[in-house]
């Protein structure tokens, strides 16, 4: 795939040509307040993450699936109308690597060899993505000890970075030449140039080796060690550390009706909720809170690598160090977990 340059000049109609015929969503606002939504330009650059991740433009915190009305000839049957087609030609632009990243660790679990969400595979597929990397990661982010990088390309279509008031690029696809060849983005040679920068922002995350320890250990060496009670006991149950995960894709389904009908909801869930793996006979397998944060971190560090070829299931974006108000930190997690024992 080739490499690419867009000029300070032309920058405002390069993204007013991403626009052109589909939906663009772009970073908006800054700091905290930095969100994706959708615009014909300006596009923000200059900002450490958006506040939410990307997750929730294809897999929405609340999302109606189906539809359902009561037949006046039949009054004990019901009309059903699936919702699940709702997709629309989308660009996103923006998406950091490790949020990237995490878009492909929920595409193997809402599609894989044995099952396929619908309702996610229309709007995940028909949607290019172009991310921008990092040239100078915040404190909290870890994405290199993820396996990741500041200019990680897992995931997406386009890598762009910033380059003398512009934009460098980097086709990844053939969807994502098409677009910056319609997009009249000039072409360059990048190579040398994003090497030196990614080097930069990789070494000025340092190295976490924990992560390897981690590989190594049985899984039952970790579930079992001795140390659980002590990690959890900050914890205030909140999820807010899944709600801002990227990789975060638990879910419940609740059927909301009256008299004539009603509709299917799928709503986001958390694993750190009691209610989460309550069972029908009042049985829970995850009875405090213990259990509920042993099985967040076994789940993102041990047991998704496992399922996706060694793709950890924490990206490094960092979301949950700074969101926690019990400041539990994944990094020192996995600190402990590589050197407890059971």
């Amino acid at each position: 795939m080739s490499d690419y340059l867009v000029s300070e000049k032309t920058l405002a109609g390069f993204f007013t040509a991403l626009a052109t015929g589909r939906r663009l969503l772009a970073p908006q606002g800054q700091g905290d307040d930095c969100r994706l939504a959708e615009t014909t330009g300006p596009v923000s650059l200059d900002y450490a993450n958006t506040h939410l991740s990307p997750k929730g433009v294809f897999f929405p915190q609340t999302e109606k699936i189906l539809a359902f009305h009561k037949l006046a000839d039949k009054p004990k049957a019901n009309q059903y109308q699936d919702l699940g087609d709702q997709a629309q030609p989308t660009v996103i632009f923006g998406l950091r690597p490790c949020d990237a990243r995490g878009l492909t660790v929920s595409n193997r679990v809402f599609q894989n060899d044995r099952f396929t969400d619908p309702y996610w595979k229309g709007k995940y597929e028909s949607a290019i993505k172009i991310g921008l990397a990092c040239l100078n990661p915040s404190p909290q982010c870890f994405c290199a000890a993820m396996g990741g990088s500041p200019f990680g390309e897992m995931g997406l279509d386009v890598l762009a970075y910033p380059k003398d008031q512009g934009l460098g690029l980097k086709a990844l696809t053939p969807a994502g030449e098409e677009i910056l060849k319609k997009a009249q983005a000039e072409p360059a040679d990048l190579a040398a140039d994003m090497a030196a920068l990614e080097k930069k922002a990789i070494q000025s995350q340092g190295s976490l080796d924990d992560y390897a320890t981690i590989n190594e250990r049985k899984i039952m060496e970790l579930y079992k060690a001795d140390h659980w009670a002590k990690t959890a006991e900050p914890c205030l149950g909140c999820g807010v550390c899944t709600f801002f995960c990227p990789t975060c894709h638990c879910f419940d389904i609740q059927d909301e009706q009256n008299e004539v009908g009603g509709v299917r909801m799928r709503n986001w869930d958390t694993c750190m909720s009691p209610l989460f793996t309550l069972h029908g006979s009042g049985h829970n397998p995850r009875p405090s809170k213990v259990e509920r944060v042993r099985q967040r971190f076994m789940h993102k560090l041990k047991y998704i690598p496992l399922k996706q070829d060694g793709v950890r299931g924490c990206t490094g974006c960092g979301r949950c160090v700074v969101m926690c108000p019990a400041n539990i930190d994944i990094r020192s997690v996995a600190a402990v977990m590589a050197q407890a024992s059971a």
